[in-house]
């Protein structure tokens, strides 16, 4: 892992075979000044690898009788703008033809008391109404999630964040402080890595002409660093912890652990969709889906300011891994390809 990231910049690694076999790698910094190392109990920003998460909390509401994946979101959200008939099994598939605007503005300090997700939701829909016919094509969408969100909260009849602290979390021991692990929506107040942007980077000279209303960067010699925030919607991708945190949910899904769905929901959860003409659409419920040394997967990237990370499962194997990182990450990467080509050649 050391050849990928720099010694400045941290990461967490883990994975785990269908046979039990189980490993954390860690490197570089948490902090920079004072220089702090990455431990396994260091938590991250982990963005857009919320989604199956959010994905999961609809299938268990789906495996209680309060959602049908086939209904059209409409049937549960009857007030939102978009009438295209997209059914919740499209919305989480990301072939609903949902708006996905450019979500650089979608972040408030932690430190701010006035942030309202549901108005800033609301603010979301008005701006941003029109929608594509469902099913054609591909066409990943934050609101499409930001919405998911809402539905769990409608059906369940709570707030999104404690349905998932309550029905996901503490069911498969993802916080423990007793093993460091962590998985939740607030900051810990220690041990959280700083995120870090390299200011003579294409990206790093980008982000440095945004605007920053919230006063979240500052510079710290060659990096851009990042105070403590959240993304404006946490069903989309506000989670944050680290790889101890991740590894009972992840080992628990990868071995289908009825505590969290049925078998057939799992067998839902990890399909390939396809496209009303019958292609597939590169995704399943949340998941983009690959092969790597001949071996499917199902995976997902979140990435944004000051942080990376990719979990995966590998749902024949049983297997899973995945990687938290300070160091800014926009795009999908597919990095696990190389971390776990070490435990995947031995299978071969």
């Amino acid at each position: 892992m050391d050849t990928r990231f720099t010694r400045q910049e941290g990461a967490q690694y883990w994975h785990c075979t269908g046979t039990g076999e189980a490993s954390i790698v860690c490197t570089g910094l948490a902090h920079r000044e004072p220089p702090t190392n990455v431990t396994p109990r260091t938590t991250f920003h982990c963005f857009s690898a919320t989604k199956p998460v959010t994905a999961l909390a609809v299938l268990r509401l789906v495996a209680e009788g309060g959602i049908e994946l086939d209904a059209p979101l409409t049937t549960y959200l009857p007030d939102i703008p978009y009438r295209n008939g997209a059914t919740v099994r499209q919305v989480l598939s990301h072939q609903a033809g949902l708006p996905n605007p450019v979500p650089l503005s979608w972040v408030h300090a932690d430190d701010d008391p006035g942030f309202d997700e549901s108005a800033f939701l609301d603010r979301v829909l008005r701006t941003h109404r029109t929608c594509a016919v469902p099913g054609r094509r591909t066409r990943y969408s934050n609101v499409g999630f930001l919405l998911l969100g809402r539905l769990i909260e409608v059906v369940a009849g709570r707030p999104y964040a404690e349905f998932v602290r309550e029905r996901i979390v503490d069911t498969v021991r993802c916080d423990d402080s007793g093993t460091g692990a962590y998985l939740g929506f607030d900051i810990p107040r220690n041990g959280h890595a700083t995120g870090y942007t390299h200011r003579w980077s294409g990206l790093g000279l980008f982000i440095s002409l945004l605007p920053d209303p919230a006063h979240l960067r500052s510079n710290e010699g060659a990096w851009i660093r990042y105070r403590p925030f959240h993304l404006n919607g946490a069903a989309y991708g506000g989670l944050k912890g680290n790889v101890v945190g991740w590894a009972p949910l992840l080992t628990a899904l990868a071995t289908r652990d009825r505590r969290l769905l049925p078998s057939g929901l799992y067998d839902a959860f990890f399909a390939p969709q396809t496209l009303t003409s019958g292609v597939s659409s590169g995704h399943a419920l949340s998941w983009f889906t690959g092969s790597h040394a001949g071996h499917e997967y199902v995976c997902h990237a979140g990435g944004g300011p000051g942080y990376g990370a990719e979990i995966r499962i590998y749902p024949v194997l049983r297997a899973a891994s995945a990687l938290l990182t300070n160091t800014t990450i926009v795009r999908d990467a597919r990095l696990l390809d190389r971390l776990d080509e070490h435990w995947l050649s031995s299978l071969r």
